[in-house]
């Protein structure tokens, strides 16, 4: 049985250049609305990445500009 996450996320991108940005959300358990906790959350091609907290927070900061794919994945999710 696989299980949909559900990621809120707030997007924080500075409009001057040269800065850097911030994403943050809540990673939530798409049938039961629990928050997951240890939901490994990486951001596609680049190293950067965070693991979500005992209420399926996270965040990951000084984000180059530009447009990117998150990617979440816990043990026992598909």
């Amino acid at each position: 049985m696989s299980i949909f996450l559900l990621i809120f996320l707030s997007f924080n991108m500075g409009i001057y250049a040269g800065t850097t940005g911030k994403v943050q959300g809540t990673i939530l358990d798409s049938e039961s609305n629990e928050p997951l906790p240890g939901v490994n959350i990486m951001i596609e091609g680049t190293t950067l990445g965070a693991a979500t907290d005992e209420s399926g927070f996270f965040f990951i900061i000084n984000i180059p500009p530009g447009t990117y794919s998150l990617k979440a994945s816990m043990i026992g999710y598909a």
